[in-house]
């Protein structure tokens, strides 16, 4: 969970949706795997298409927020493989998604508040007015946040349900359905690798926090990691608290160049 001692930011109403060029600045990065390369890219050659270069500074700025820190997910160049593969958009946007939510902690903390807390209800739904009245309680715990003005906390409110949006987490305006995420095997083996890869074990993988946000509960996790072993990524069988669980890749490179290249 996010601490209370963490500092809320608008990240979202500064670069923080733009799904369509954090993928081509991970493109990018995987061809030159330099930074300054990408920055010269977006600027000169007009990578994302933009008119402004302030708009391309904030992108970059979420660029580097998202894919560039130690999140503990796995690296841009890695994603960045993966969105070269020939694989359905829906896949790359779930692998996307986590990234967008972990490195932001008042994205994070309203998703956990607002999304994870009803999705799972009979007809779950969301307003930007219940967004912004949840900005409105946290700033009593965050005095940053009593700082905004009333613009201010409308637009990240409406960009939190845009965001969303965008991952197919919510029906499309003007409608407030919440939608459950349903993982693909592909995303789900990504990072499970990944984890197993970063452990060494399979309860390393299988305890890591990020599966609550992938919404994936202990019957998911089961249903995917026979997918996968169908699929031929990994050897899995279970016998009550007996686990055999071997993977046919040594790492998640491996796995991408050998199973979805």
């Amino acid at each position: 969970m996010v601490s209370e001692a963490v500092k809320f930011q608008a990240h979202l109403v500064r670069g923080g949706l733009g799904l369509e060029e954090m993928k081509r600045l991970l493109l990018a990065y995987v061809e030159c795997s330099d930074e300054l390369e990408v920055k010269r890219r977006a600027f000169e050659d007009n990578l994302l298409g933009k008119t402004s270069k302030w708009i391309v500074k904030d992108m970059l700025y979420a660029f580097r927020r998202r894919f560039l820190s130690n999140s503990g997910l796995p690296p841009a160049e890695l994603v960045g493989m993966l969105l070269k593969l020939p694989v359905p958009e829906a896949t790359k946007n779930q692998v996307l998604f986590p990234y967008f939510i972990v490195t932001d902690s008042l994205v994070e903390r309203c998703y956990r508040d607002l999304v994870l807390s009803r999705v799972n209800e009979p007809n779950p739904q969301l307003t930007s007015k219940e967004v912004r009245e949840h900005l409105e309680a946290l700033s009593l715990n965050h005095p940053e946040l009593a700082k905004w003005s009333e613009k201010l906390k409308e637009r990240w409110s409406r960009g939190f349900l845009t965001l969303l949006r965008r991952f197919n987490l919510m029906e499309r305006s003007p409608k407030t359905n919440l939608k459950k995420l349903w993982l693909l095997p592909e995303p789900f083996a990504f990072f499970w690798l990944w984890f197993w890869e970063q452990g060494g074990s399979f309860w390393s993988a299988a305890e890591y926090p990020l599966w609550e946000i992938l919404q994936v509960d202990g019957r998911q996790m089961e249903e995917l990691l026979v997918e996968g072993q169908l699929k031929g990524w990994w050897s899995y069988q279970r016998s009550g608290s007996i686990v055999d669980f071997q993977p046919r890749f040594q790492t998640l490179m491996e796995w991408l160049e050998n199973a979805l290249g």
